[in-house]
């Protein structure tokens, strides 16, 4: 079990020893460890699952190569490892499996990739996401990588007046940009939305403490987040630049190459995540299970 009464920074965290029933292979030193060992089409057992959580709190993403045959039954179970499920309501589902998201890219489109530059997923409702778990069912033979940031790093690498300043700090989120009046909805690759809804605002701190580590992370999105509470649209912007440009600092990052039958999981809480757009002309399908219903939580509470 993890301790979260000694450890202060991610850095005190052993990200890859300490394990009986696999074996964890961080790929940097930032994020990301590749997970053998496991079968995904067989049940879990008791003890391995509680390594894979514990490998899932130290490293942020983690991934299983070569899981053939895993079904959508399979996969769903495999997500609901992680939490309880949560439907996104502007992405695309599988028919028979409202709970399977699609996320698909043919040669010819056109429309943008929502998801091109490191950012949280749904910031805009209530209880954004905790995890996504994603399958890789066909990937270009080249690009199309996700690259992934650490926001226990990205916090902790602050300044402590800088830290104590974000510590204060309330994002205003909203969809409005994509969703709401006004938007041109067509242009993005995601089920159309109320305008209503999508000029709705919440309220999310920009600096939370993790359920599963009580480590601080940093919580905000470059499309979401349009405003902090209590300061003016210019003072605003100025501080959102530039934590989302300290974010993506290569220090922070680690990136991941897709292989088709590839399971990755994701916290979508202390990590960001970037969809590379690097692969036009070329196909690209895989299919993501969400998990969440938690209330973020600042650092007061």
């Amino acid at each position: 079990m993890l301790d979260t009464t000694t450890t202060r920074s991610w850095r005190d965290y052993d990200r890859a020893s300490g394990y009986e029933h696999i074996e964890v292979l961080p790929l940097n030193g930032a994020v990301l460890a590749e997970i053998r060992g496991v079968d995904l089409t067989k049940p879990v057992p008791d003890e391995v699952r509680e390594e894979i959580m514990r490998a899932f709190a130290e490293n942020l993403v983690i991934f299983f190569r070569g899981q053939t045959g895993l079904t959508r039954e399979q996969h769903i179970a495999c997500a609901e490892m992680f939490g309880p499920l949560q439907k996104i309501p502007h992405i695309f589902s599988v028919d028979d499996y409202p709970d399977v998201q699609i996320v698909e890219r043919k040669p010819d489109d056109t429309r943008m990739v929502v998801g091109n530059g490191f950012h949280n997923d749904s910031t805009y409702l209530e209880t954004p996401p905790t995890s996504v778990t994603m399958r890789a069912v066909e990937v270009p033979d080249h690009g199309g990588d996700t690259a992934f940031a650490n926001l226990y790093l990205a916090y902790e690498a602050l300044s402590e007046p800088m830290r104590a300043f974000c510590d204060t700090l309330v994002g205003v989120n909203s969809a409005s940009v994509l969703f709401g009046s006004g938007a041109d909805q067509k242009r993005v690759m995601m089920k159309e939305m109320d305008a209503s809804e999508g000029d709705a605002e919440v309220e999310h701190p920009i600096v939370c403490v993790h359920p599963r580590t009580g480590l601080r992370h940093l919580f905000l999105n470059p499309v979401y987040t349009r405003r902090l509470k209590g300061f003016s649209e210019a003072e605003s912007q100025l501080i959102l630049r530039f934590l989302h440009d300290h974010i993506k600092q290569m220090a922070f990052t680690g990136r991941v190459r897709w292989e088709k039958d590839t399971v990755l999981v994701w916290d979508n809480w202390a990590a960001q995540h970037s969809a590379i757009a690097d692969y036009q002309g070329q196909y690209r399908y895989l299919e993501r299970v969400t998990t969440g219903h938690v209330e973020l939580r600042g650092v007061n509470g």
